[in-house]
């Protein structure tokens, strides 16, 4: 099992931080979601 890079969990924890502070808020960031979407598999090495 590979061990995860500190970046990359830092930037899932960030993401997950602003995802939870949009859903406060009550307000919705599409253009982020999506590119976060597309862009975790590779970050995830999946």
């Amino acid at each position: 099992m590979e061990k995860e890079h500190p970046k990359n969990k830092a930037f899932y924890e960030n993401c997950t931080e602003y995802f939870e502070f949009l859903r406060k808020n009550d307000s919705s960031d599409y253009d982020f979601e999506d590119e976060y979407y597309f862009t975790m598999p590779a970050i995830s090495n999946h």
